[in-house]
């Protein structure tokens, strides 16, 4: 999620967790960005670790495959390809949501990548249609062409259980007012039973979320961990049955011993878990992780 995702709040979630049983993913970096910036990606991508997806986005099947290529030398262990992205400004650049439209060219992506030795796994997040092209047929074709149409096949689908409308609606809107369909994407499990799926969507209580994965191989928390952040712990207690989680006392303290000050405020987002202080006084970052 642009501007929540960032290293700083993935580290926050490292630590209330403590565990690296979940799968975090960045923001979503446009290729050329990879590619312009890759003397410095720890800046804003984040210092690589093994849970820790980089989401890219890009049509361009050159630069998609030079990125991600940069990305897996630079000790990253994972790339997903956004197709879910409904902003206008992506759309804009051909990529995001939009290349549900032409999923071939997804799937060029991914053959240039076994031609550029990218070793990697790299998977794919798209929504169950686009516009009108919302029935089960397409989604279907558009699932056969990754898998098909390329000689690296996604190892991994993660869909966003809800259609995305291009023209008219705001990113806000698209995830609020095209109806969740959870079941289209459990038949969608059950058409490509040899292929890893995650389902993601408007889950916001542990009941939920033990729910889905009864039906699919894995859930995405996008919202309620954004607004939320020590819900991990309710997972971690009541899914993996976690005895002891920390405080968040021991949260705050342990973060702030990542940390190193570099300006005038604390994050917004270290103020609106801990302490209740007006959003105009923390604008600027302070912190920022060690390298």
């Amino acid at each position: 999620m642009v501007d929540i995702t960032t290293p700083q709040f993935l580290e926050l979630l490292h630590i209330i967790s403590g565990q690296d049983r979940y799968e975090y993913y960045t923001e979503m970096h446009h290729s050329h960005a990879i590619i312009n910036h890759a003397s410095h990606l720890h800046r804003f991508v984040g210092s690589p670790r093994p849970n820790v997806t980089v989401q890219l986005g890009g049509s361009d099947v050159e630069a998609m495959a030079t990125a991600t290529k940069l990305l897996q030398d630079h000790g990253y262990a994972q790339v997903n390809i956004n197709n879910g992205c409904p902003s206008p400004n992506v759309q804009h650049g051909k990529f995001g949501a939009v290349l549900m439209k032409t999923p071939q060219l997804v799937a060029d992506m991914l053959t240039e990548m076994e031609k550029r030795n990218v070793t990697i796994p790299v998977t794919v997040k798209c929504r169950t249609g686009i516009d009108h092209q919302d029935d089960f047929e397409f989604l279907q074709h558009y699932v056969e062409t990754l898998l098909t149409g390329t000689t690296r096949p996604p190892p991994h689908l993660i869909v966003h259980a809800r259609k995305c409308i291009l023209k008219g609606l705001s990113p806000k809107q698209n995830r609020s007012i095209p109806p969740l369909n959870y079941e289209r994407v459990f038949d969608l499990s059950k058409a490509f039973p040899n292929l890893p799926i995650t389902i993601n969507g408007g889950f916001t209580t542990v009941e939920q979320i033990k729910m889905m994965l009864e039906k699919v191989d894995g859930c995405m928390i996008g919202r309620k961990v954004m607004d939320d952040p020590v819900f991990l712990q309710e997972i971690d207690k009541f899914i993996y049955n976690q005895q002891h989680v920390k405080t968040l006392e021991q949260i705050t303290s342990d973060y702030l011993g990542k940390l190193t000050v570099v300006c005038a405020c604390v994050p917004l987002f270290l103020y609106m878990i801990f302490i209740p202080i007006p959003r105009r006084l923390c604008r600027q970052t302070l912190f920022h992780p060690f390298g």
